[in-house]
C-alpha cells in the first residue's frame, strides 16, 4: 500500500511530467524534418515577397543558417534550398555562384534578366549557370535582340525544363522586315518536359522553342512587327497538346484574313483562350481561324460588337463553351440573347467595364426569355430545361444605382421572373448589399417557361 506523496513531491512529480511531453527542442530534431521545416518556411516567405515586391531582405536561406552551427549544417546539406539562381541587377553574384554550389544536383529555377554583359565576373557566374543547363527547371530570360544570352539559349539542351518565360527588347533603332531573322528557334538541343512557354515582345520573332509539348503558351507583344497571318498560323500549327492559350497586344497584323475555314489550325486540346487588345477583325480573325473542337472557356478583353460580328455569324465554332468573358466591351442585349441561342453548353456570361443600361439587360433577360430560341434549343438539348445559366457583370457607382431603382420595379412587377440569391433568406436590401460590385442574375429554365410558348 502506498503513502501519499507530500506537496512538494507532488509538485516535483507534476514538473516531470510537463517535461516527459514538452516538444523536443529543434536542435534535437532529425535532420530530415529540420530541412523540411526549413523548406517550408522558405516557401511561405517567397509567396509573400511575390506579394511585396518592393520590401527586399536578405534571403531566408541566408538568414536560418547563420542561427546556430547545426541550423547551417542543415541548410547547406538541403540543396533544394538553393535552387533559385537570380542574375539581374540589385542581387549579388557572389551570393548566386554559392547558390548553384550548395544547390547540389537539385534541379534549377533560372533568372537571368538584362545582365551585365561587360562585367567579367557576371559573366563568369552566366557560363556556370549554362554549364549546369541540364538541371534548369524553369527559366527567365531577358535580354535585347543582340544579347549574348538570347543567343546562347539557340542550341541549348534543356532535358529537365518544365516552364520558360522570354523577353526580348526591341531594338534601339527601326528594322525593316528583311532585316529581321524571323523564327529564329531556341533549345534546340531538345526540352521533351516543357509545359509552358512566356513569349514577350520581339520573343515571338527571335526566341521560338519547340512547342510539341506544351499546355500553356501565353504570346504578348507590344511592339511594331506584327505577325502576319500565316507566320501566326506557323507558330501555333505544333501545339498539338495546348491546353491554354492567351495572346496579348498587337501580335497580328490588321491585313485581311484568309476567308473563313481556310487553312484553320488544329488545337484539339484547347481549353481556355484568352484574347486582349487586338485591332478590330483580328478578334473574329483568329476565333475563325482556330478550330478547338472542345473549348470551354473564352475571355475577351476590348472585343466591340462589330468586332465580333463574323464570329456570331458561325455557331458552328466552339460547340463545348461554358464561359464566356468580355472585359471593357460592349455588346447590345440582342446580341447577348444571340449569344445564348448559338452556344446551348454556355452556362456563365462575365462582363467587367461593360458600357450598358442594367435595367434593359434585366428587362430584355427577363421579359424576352422565349427569344432566347429556348423551345428550337430544347428540342436539340433535352437536358437544358434543368441547366443554371449564370450572367455576370461588374457594375460602376451609376450602373449599381440605375439597378437599384431597375431591379427594385422589375421584382415590385413580377418576382417569379428571376430567381435571385444572396447566399441566405432573400430579401431586396440583403440582395443589394451583397451586390456591391457586381450582379449574378441567375435564370432557371424549368418545364413550366416553355409550355406556354410551345402550346
Amino acid at each position: 500500500m502506498g503513502f501519499p506523496l507530500s506537496e512538494l513531491e507532488s509538485i516535483h512529480m507534476s514538473e516531470l511530467t510537463q517535461t516527459a511531453h514538452r516538444p523536443p527542442s529543434l536542435n534535437r530534431l532529425p535532420v530530415e524534418l529540420l530541412s523540411a521545416i526549413f523548406l517550408i518556411s522558405q516557401a511561405f516567405e517567397l509567396s509573400e515577397n511575390e506579394e511585396n515586391e518592393e520590401e527586399v531582405s536578405l534571403p531566408f536561406e541566408f538568414r536560418i543558417s547563420h542561427v546556430s552551427q547545426r541550423f547551417r549544417h542543415v541548410a547547406l546539406s538541403t540543396g533544394q534550398m538553393w535552387c533559385s539562381i537570380l542574375i539581374e541587377p540589385g542581387h549579388s553574384p557572389s551570393l548566386q555562384a554559392a547558390r548553384l554550389v550548395r544547390s547540389k544536383e537539385c534541379p534549377l529555377d533560372v533568372r537571368l534578366r538584362n545582365c551585365d554583359e561587360t562585367s567579367d565576373v557576371i559573366n563568369k557566374i552566366v557560363d556556370g549557370v549554362f554549364k549546369h543547363s541540364p538541371r534548369w527547371r524553369t527559366c527567365v530570360i531577358e535580354g535585347g535582340i543582340n544579347s549574348s544570352i538570347v543567343s546562347r539559349i539557340a542550341h541549348l539542351a534543356t532535358p529537365q525544363l518544365k516552364w520558360i518565360q522570354i523577353t526580348v527588347h526591341p531594338p534601339k533603332r527601326a528594322r525593316t522586315i528583311n532585316e529581321v531573322w524571323l523564327g529564329r528557334s531556341v533549345l534546340e538541343g531538345g526540352c521533351p518536359l516543357l509545359k509552358g512557354v512566356s513569349l514577350q515582345n520581339f520573343a515571338v520573332h527571335f526566341a521560338r522553342p519547340p512547342l510539341s509539348s506544351v499546355i500553356h503558351l501565353q504570346l504578348d507583344f507590344s511592339g511594331h512587327l506584327p505577325l502576319g497571318y500565316m507566320e501566326f498560323r506557323e507558330l501555333l500549327m505544333g501545339c498539338h497538346l495546348l491546353k491554354f492559350l492567351s495572346i496579348r497586344g498587337e501580335i497580328i497584323s490588321v491585313d485581311p484574313w484568309p476567308h473563313t475555314g481556310h487553312l484553320p489550325v488544329a488545337l484539339p486540346c484547347l481549353l481556355d483562350l484568352r484574347i486582349s487588345s487586338l485591332f478590330g477583325q483580328v478578334y473574329s480573325g483568329i476565333l475563325l481561324t482556330l478550330d478547338a473542337p472542345i473549348l470551354q472557356s473564352l475571355d475577351l478583353e476590348g472585343a466591340q460588337e462589330s468586332d465580333l460580328d463574323q464570329f456570331l455569324r458561325t455557331p458552328q465554332h466552339f460547340p463545348c463553351l461554358q464561359s464566356f468573358s468580355l472585359h471593357g466591351s460592349y455588346l447590345t442585349p440582342s446580341k447577348l440573347n444571340k449569344v445564348y441561342a448559338f452556344y446551348p453548353s454556355l452556362d456563365e456570361m462575365t462582363m467587367f467595364g461593360f458600357n450598358f443600361n442594367p435595367s434593359e439587360i434585366l428587362r430584355v433577360v427577363s421579359e424576352s426569355i422565349c427569344e432566347l430560341g429556348v423551345g428550337q434549343l430544347r428540342s436539340m438539348y433535352p437536358t437544358m430545361s434543368q441547366r443554371l445559366s449564370t450572367l455576370g457583370v461588374m457594375l460602376d457607382s451609376s450602373q449599381r444605382a440605375s439597378l437599384h431603382e431597375g431591379l427594385k420595379e422589375r421584382l415590385e412587377d413580377d418576382e417569379s421572373i428571376l430567381e435571385l440569391h444572396d447566399g441566405g433568406g432573400w430579401s431586396y436590401p440583403r440582395f443589394f448589399n451583397w451586390l456591391q460590385n457586381f450582379v449574378t442574375v441567375e435564370i432557371l429554365l424549368l418545364e413550366r417557361e416553355f409550355s406556354g410558348h410551345e402550346n
